[in-house]
C-alpha cells in the first residue's frame, strides 16, 4: 500500500561526499563481534515491474540459509492487515476538498476514475500516501511486484522467521512531521505531470537496477517534499534500527532488506554498522 511514496522518501540524499564508489551496492555481507555467522543487508525498492523482477540465486541461498528474515516492518504478523487499515485516514477527519481548490479536485477526481475507476468523493479523507499508492501501475505503466513479497514467499516456504525494525504506525506518523497542505499539493502536482512521475520513477528503477545507489539518492535528493525532512524519514530510522539489528545478529543468521536508501552515506546502515565494529562488504550477484 505504502510502497511508492515510501521508497521516494526512504531514498533522500544526506552528505555523502566522503563516501565514493565502495558503497555502490544494494547486497552486503556483515560479520562481526558477538556474530555467530555471518548476516546479510539487502537493498530493496519497494515497487518494481513484473519483467525487471529479479531474485537471484545468490540472494535466495543467503535467505534460506538465515535464522531470521528482517524487513523493515513484520510483513508475517497476522494483525499487519488491521493495522493499515486503522491508518488509512487522517486522523482528525481533514479532507482532501480542505487543501486544494475546487478546480484542482476536479481535476484529481477525474484523472482517478479514469484510471482507476474509483470514486474520489468516497476517499476524501484518505491520507496522501495512501491515495500516492492508487497510481502505482499509472507511474510503471506495467504490472508491479513487491521485492519484499518476494522475500516473504521464500521465507515462509524454508520456514525463517519473520521480524520487523518498526510498526506500520511508527511508519504512517513519519508524514505527520509534513504539512497535509503539503502532501496534498504533492498528490496533485504527480496528477497534472503524470509523465514527470513516470519518467522520474524510470530512472529510478534504473538506478536501482544498475546498483548505482549514489546515483539514485542523488537524483531522490532533489525532491522538494521531502528535503527538509531527511532527518525523520532516513537518519533517525537508521541509527533507531542499529540497536535491534545487532540485537538479532547475536541471535543467529539474519537477512536485513530494507529500502536501498538507508544503505549509503555517513548516517546510512553501512556506514554505522562499520562504527560499531561490523565489518560490511559487498557482495557482487
Amino acid at each position: 500500500m505504502l510502497k511508492k511514496y515510501f521508497f521516494i522518501c526512504l531514498l533522500i540524499l544526506g552528505s555523502i561526499s566522503a563516501f565514493g564508489q565502495e558503497e555502490e551496492g544494494v547486497f552486503w555481507e556483515i560479520t562481526g563481534p558477538d556474530s555467530p555467522a555471518p548476516s546479510y543487508l539487502f537493498g530493496t525498492i519497494h515497487l518494481i515491474c513484473q519483467e525487471d523482477f529479479v531474485i537471484n540465486d545468490k540472494i535466495s541461498d543467503k535467505l534460506k540459509k538465515a535464522d531470521f528474515l528482517v524487513l523493515e516492518i513484520d510483513m508475517d504478523d497476522p494483525q499487519l492487515q488491521v493495522a493499515m487499515q486503522q491508518n488509512l485516514y487522517n486522523k482528525e477527519g481533514q479532507k482532501i476538498t480542505d487543501f486544494l481548490s475546487v478546480e484542482a479536485y476536479q481535476t484529481i477526481h477525474t484523472f482517478i476514475k479514469e484510471r482507476t475507476g474509483m470514486d474520489m468523493d468516497m476517499l476524501k479523507e484518505m491520507r496522501p500516501m495512501v491515495l500516492m499508492s492508487l497510481l502505482y501501475n499509472n507511474l510503471l505503466e506495467c504490472e508491479t511486484m513487491s521485492l519484499e513479497m518476494e522475500l516473504m514467499s521464500l521465507a515462509n516456504s524454508g520456514d525463517l522467521e519473520v521480524l520487523g525494525l518498526e510498526t506500520v504506525e511508527d511508519q504512517m506518523s513519519l508524514f505527520d512531521h509534513i504539512p497535509l497542505s503539503n502532501q496534498y499539493e504533492s498528490f496533485y502536482a504527480y496528477i497534472k505531470d503524470i509523465e514527470k512521475g513516470q519518467d522520474e520513477f524510470r530512472e529510478l528503477i534504473n538506478a536501482y537496477k544498475e546498483e548505482n545507489i549514489i546515483d539514485l539518492l542523488q537524483m531522490v535528493a532533489e525532491s522538494p517534499e521531502y528535503k527538509d525532512y531527511q532527518d525523520v524519514f532516513l537518519y533517525e530510522r537508521n541509527k533507531n534500527w542499529l540497536k535491534p539489528m545487532t540485537g538479532i545478529m547475536k541471535e543467529g543468521q539474519a537477512f536485513f532488506a530494507v529500502g536501498a536508501g538507508h544503505l549509503a552515506g555517513p548516517k546510512g546502515l553501512i556506514h554505522l554498522l562499520k562504527s560499531q565494529g561490523f565489518t560490511v562488504k559487498r557482495i557482487d550477484f
